[in-house]
């Protein structure tokens, strides 16, 4: 356009200061500039206040999950936790060659912890509280790293009084473990993402590493980085180092990758179970059994939709992207891989997608203006997960029939030294009350074993090998006192074994009724005393402490115990 004689080009209108008139007539010329490439978004500082925040709603995640840990008695992965970490490490290199490649790390790390602080059920289990802390914590951190404090402390304090979260906090298993570095994968997947340092994305890759290496199920969080990454950064310069980082993760796990397939025989028995239902797929992996809270959740996320647009608004579509793939994500690969490949899904093995669902959760609660409200919804929430968390805790907390704890505690306390012991191993299931001794041989000590054949669980075997009741023989000899641990229903074992007993002069004394099993005490009666060999021919006492399996002929299946 011309004006006053003075050639100008039209460009958007800029508000900007009143400038005095010229009596020079200017030329405006278009010159070429170069292209400027718009910065990456600066991540936003660590503040004081947010690492204090971490480490104290980090300390009460972890304490929530420790509450009470004790109470429920382990069930059959525990033991099989508790077994293995009492190996020496080149044992344990053996037994992964046979069984559990995926969990080797895992147990070498906790017979570190058990060497430690012990093997009790406090104390194993508080490794996992502890990792829960870790985790609670890194929400925190990550709702700072995402420019959302407040988001982060609400979806901390409720991953925290998540079911799943309280139920893995309890479990002497890998699951909190892994959650909490798959948390801390994000944190350091936002930090790499926005500032873009070589070094940054190395630290990543290890850190998922890692992870899958804990439990192989991880590397499905990858869908979730991806999904986030592709909505918030699309720059080639930030996801040509996430893929090259992705196919270093992905090539470094091969290895177990392959041996896992070996091994894949271990997770058969998911086989026989209804593994794909709706409360399997739509409840247990995050809210375990708490029906209370999947309606309370189901709300909550139904006024939240409502709302999408101020959620998208307030919080950007990047992180609503991440919690909803994070949730749902590996959660649907799996389902459609056991259509495909046969079962491979149980609701523990998502747990990692915990800290997701928590971030939903989030998002949905703090989307009112009014704080009150958000506040009031997640106490709804925690008072909703309550009743499961009590339960949790119970000394059936694990399910029905694991006695094992209350058999453990009878021997303990009515037991006298130089008495003997038979446990039914039945068919080496998970309930077999055999497994008794491998999660709390403490209660065991100084009595014998008269059953006890060998152990072969550097063999990739967790129940021991036992004689049958028709070959127990001398060992019988000598012994005045022997404690049963018998299923309710009685067996062909159990018959056979009270048949050889009242041909040696026993008879049961007293029982002691659990839910699934009975602890019977059968005493020999003078009158009906057979003679007897040598004391020295009987089955010798447990003893905590062995040198090695092969040097003791009849002592407890777990090698340095």
């Amino acid at each position: 356009m011309q004006e006053c004689g003075v050639s100008v080009t039209s460009v958007p209108r800029v508000i900007a200061r009143e400038v005095p008139p010229v009596s020079t007539p200017i030329t405006t010329q278009t010159t070429a500039q170069p292209a400027v490439v718009s910065p990456l978004p600066i991540a936003p500082p660590v503040t004081r206040r947010s690492v204090s925040l971490a480490v104290l709603l980090g300390a009460v995640g972890a304490g929530i999950s420790w509450t009470a840990s004790a109470i429920p008695s382990y069930w059959f992965d525990e033991i099989a936790t508790v077994e293995a970490a009492h190996l020496a490490p080149a044992q344990l290199w053996e037994l992964v060659q046979h069984k559990d490649i995926v969990h080797g790390i895992y147990y070498l790390i906790i017979h570190g912890w058990i060497a430690l602080f012990g093997d009790s059920p406090m104390a194993v289990r508080g490794f996992s509280a502890l990792a829960v802390g870790a985790g609670v914590a890194g929400m925190v951190a990550l709702g700072a790293r995402l420019g959302n404090l407040r988001l982060g402390v609400i979806a901390a304090l409720i991953f925290a009084i998540i079911p799943r979260t309280t139920f893995m906090g309890v479990e002497a298993r890998s699951y909190a473990l892994t959650t909490a570095i798959a948390v801390w994968a994000v944190v350091m997947l936002v930090v790499a993402a926005r500032r873009n340092r070589w070094w940054l994305w190395g630290i990543y890759a290890i850190i998922m590493i890692v992870s899958i290496y804990l439990f192989m199920y991880g590397a499905l969080v990858l869908v979730a980085h991806a999904a986030y990454l592709l909505s918030r950064h699309r720059e080639r310069r930030v996801l040509v180092p996430w893929a090259l980082s992705t196919l270093l993760i992905l090539i470094s796990v091969i290895p177990l990758v392959v041996a896992g397939y070996g091994q894949r025989g271990q997770i058969a028995w998911i086989q026989g179970r209804p593994s794909l239902t709706f409360e399997t797929i739509v409840m247990e992996p995050w809210l375990d059994k708490s029906w209370l809270l999947g309606i309370c959740a189901v709300v909550v996320l139904g006024l939240a939709a409502i709302r999408i647009r101020w959620i998208l608004t307030g919080q950007g579509a990047p992180v609503v992207v991440l919690a909803a793939v994070w949730a749902f994500g590996p959660l649907l690969l799996i389902v459609i891989a056991s259509l495909v490949f046969g079962p491979l899904f149980t609701p523990r093995y998502v747990s990692f997608t915990t800290p997701g669902f928590a971030l939903l959760l989030a998002l949905a609660v703090t989307v009112y203006s009014r704080r009150w409200i958000t506040w009031i919804l997640v106490a709804s929430l925690a008072l909703a997960a309550l009743p499961t968390f009590v339960a949790q805790r119970g000394p059936e907390g694990k399910g029905y029939g694991t006695d094992f704890q209350r058999i453990a505690a009878i021997m303990s306390r009515d037991a006298h030294p130089g008495d003997a012991f038979y446990l039914q191993r039945g068919d080496g299931g998970s309930l077999s009350t055999r497994l008794t001794i491998g999660g709390y041989p403490e209660a065991f000590q100084g009595l014998r074993d008269i059953a006890f054949l060998r152990s072969d669980l550097v063999d990739g075997y967790f129940d021991d090998q036992t004689v049958p009741p028709r070959d127990l023989g001398h060992r019988l000899d000598g012994v005045n006192t022997i404690w049963v641990a018998e299923k309710r229903t009685p067996t062909a074992e159990i018959t056979s074994l009270i048949g050889i007993l009242h041909q040696r002069g026993f008879v049961a004394r007293e029982r002691f009724w659990l839910s699934a099993n009975v602890v019977v005490e059968y005493v020999r009666m003078p009158h009906r005393h057979s003679s007897s060999v040598a004391h020295d021919h009987a089955a010798p006492p447990i003893h905590r402490h062995t040198a090695a399996l092969s040097e003791h002929p009849v002592t407890h299946g777990i090698l340095g115990l």
